[in-house]
């Protein structure tokens, strides 16, 4: 570690620019490929999986993505002849374009019940051949200005609005403002805590170098393997933590050695030899930690860990050579003007453990059963909640307010109920005319059920050899109450219904798939914090 601080001190000028170099390059790479994140949520073997995939082979194209588009009017109805003949039109051309498998709308016989009470609202299902993750976003902003188009020159203050995980590809990225707001409160804190610009501005620098690097690195991993879209989100928040973190530990020994009256050199030697050989170790222990979500075997999730990894691992290497560069550009400015003064004046600081944190390490020394007692209780009392957790995830009524898909879920939640943002979907095989009574029975009794708000008739492929129904919950998909719904189904409504038949059903969704991913996690979460313990426990050993 010493010979790598002397090698990037004396190189200095060569490693800053090595490092704006991929910077550089990585951001011109990334803005020349673009984006590809998934979201495809899937965990192989569960019940919403399985459904997913007999839906796919019984109807070919209804597997694949679902996307909605939403118009509604303030001076007229829906069903007025001028909209009906605009949105028809516009219809027909989403169904001919590319990768769009069906076209479901409120103006033909399939599409009953797509029209809300006050009949100022109504959607369209547009079906894509593919799932989300392997949808073309081009095929996809085809399908956005097609259907924007019905806008222009629209009667009576037509709005036409759309949503879906395909649509959403659309969407370009939020800005980073938490994050702003986070790195100029780190700068003010290290301008106080330091007394000197140029040293409070290294920890920032080298972090957003480190940070900028491994985000635009995420982006290029998309197109290698499965990344989810929140990935590049958790590696900056991670980045910037750890980044900053790991920068500020070397500045403090840096400063510290300064003031012992080591050179500038020297100084940056001996903290990176000291303190950086800890933050190797610490950056180590986080990406153990990272790479322990590979164990789920969720190809969801090993594009997360590898990239939140990728940004910890850049965050370190950064700590331990571009900040020795920086140092040794400074020179004796990592000090303030007040600290260089007294310097200059007095001499070389002994190194004495003064102020509060010296007073409280030797109290706890003094007493150390009565404080590891006291802190064994606050942590037991703060894991309570762990056992009424519930697990589940963000859906596009989370998004920003001026986004398309948030308009869309929010027009459809006004005129249509919550629940019509998050349908289930139940499928099943069908051997002969006894299992279609049966499934005409099952209708019945889920239309009956607490917590539904409409079903559909049921759907027989052209073989009539499986057939699927849509159930729409009274509660938004994030509910607790649409989760449990999910689960008297699956235990007491469709067993019941299954009884004295051959009917397998299989219950979908975007809750149903969410509630299953959750418990794969949550079954498979002992194995995961054992082997992050026990390989933590053998680094530091």
């Amino acid at each position: 570690m010493a010979a790598l601080a002397r090698w990037c001190a004396r190189h200095r000028l060569v490693v800053v620019l090595l490092w704006l170099l991929a910077l550089g390059g990585t951001s011109a790479a990334a803005a020349v490929a673009g984006s590809s994140y998934s979201n495809d949520y899937e965990a192989p073997g569960t019940e919403s999986g399985r459904a997913t995939q007999l839906l796919d082979d019984a109807f070919p194209g209804l597997g694949g993505d679902s996307d909605t588009v939403v118009w509604h009017t303030d001076g007229s109805m829906v069903r007025a002849a001028d909209v009906k003949e605009r949105m028809t039109r516009t219809l027909d051309r989403i169904e001919h374009l590319p990768g769009i498998a069906a076209v479901t709308g409120p103006y033909e016989q399939q599409g009953t019940g797509q029209t809300s009470a006050d009949g100022r609202t109504a959607y369209a299902t547009v079906t894509f051949d593919q799932q989300s993750g392997d949808i073309a976003k081009a095929d996809a902003q085809r399908l956005v200005d097609t259907a924007k188009a019905a806008e222009s020159n629209a009667p009576d203050g037509l709005r036409v609005e759309l949503g879906g995980s395909a649509v959403a590809l659309t969407e370009s990225a939020q800005g980073h403002v938490a994050e702003v707001v986070g790195v100029v409160v780190a700068a003010v804190v290290l301008l106080l805590a330091f007394g000197s610009l140029a040293a409070s501005a290294l920890p920032i620098a080298t972090a957003l170098v480190s940070v900028g690097t491994a985000a635009s690195g995420i982006v290029l991993l998309g197109h290698v393997m499965t990344v989810a879209d929140f990935a590049p989100m958790l590696g900056m928040l991670v980045g910037l933590g750890v980044g900053i973190d790991y920068a500020l530990f070397i500045v403090t020994r840096h400063r510290r050695g300064l003031k012992q009256g080591l050179s500038v050199d020297e100084a940056a030697e001996r903290a990176v030899a000291t303190t950086g050989r800890a933050v190797v170790f610490a950056g180590a222990t986080v990406c153990i930690a990272l790479l322990g979500m590979l164990i789920l075997r969720l190809s969801f999730l090993n594009g997360v860990a590898i990239a939140a990894s990728l940004t910890v691992l850049l965050t370190v290497a950064a700590s331990v050579t571009l900040l020795p560069a920086l140092l040794s550009f400074i020179g004796m400015r990592a000090l303030s003007r007040r600290q260089r003064r007294r310097l200059a004046a007095h001499g070389p600081e002994p190194e004495l453990p003064t102020g509060l944190a010296a007073r409280w390490a030797a109290f706890v020394e003094r007493h150390p059963r009565l404080l590891a007692g006291l802190a064994l209780g606050v942590i037991t009392v703060l894991s309570v909640p762990t056992l009424f957790l519930h697990l589940g995830t963000s859906d596009q009524g989370n998004n920003a307010s001026s986004s398309t898909t948030r308009q869309a879920y929010d027009l459809l939640a006004d005129g249509f109920g919550p629940g019509v943002n998050g349908p289930l979907t139940l499928v099943t095989p069908i051997d002969g005319a006894g299992d279609q009574v049966a499934v005409s029975r099952l209708e019945s009794m889920i239309g009956s059920a607490d917590g539904v708000s409409s079903v559909t008739p049921a759907t027989y492929n052209d073989s009539g050899t499986a057939a699927f129904l849509t159930v729409v919950p009274k509660s938004a998909p994030q509910s607790q109450k649409t989760s449990e719904l999910v689960d008297r189904l699956r235990t007491d409504v469709i067993p019941a219904a299954e009884k004295g038949t051959s009917l397998d059903v299989r219950l979908g969704g975007v809750t149903a798939s969410y509630d299953d991913f959750a418990d794969v996690i949550i079954g498979k979460l002992p194995l995961f914090v054992g082997v992050v313990i026990g390989l933590g426990c053998v680094l530091l050993l």
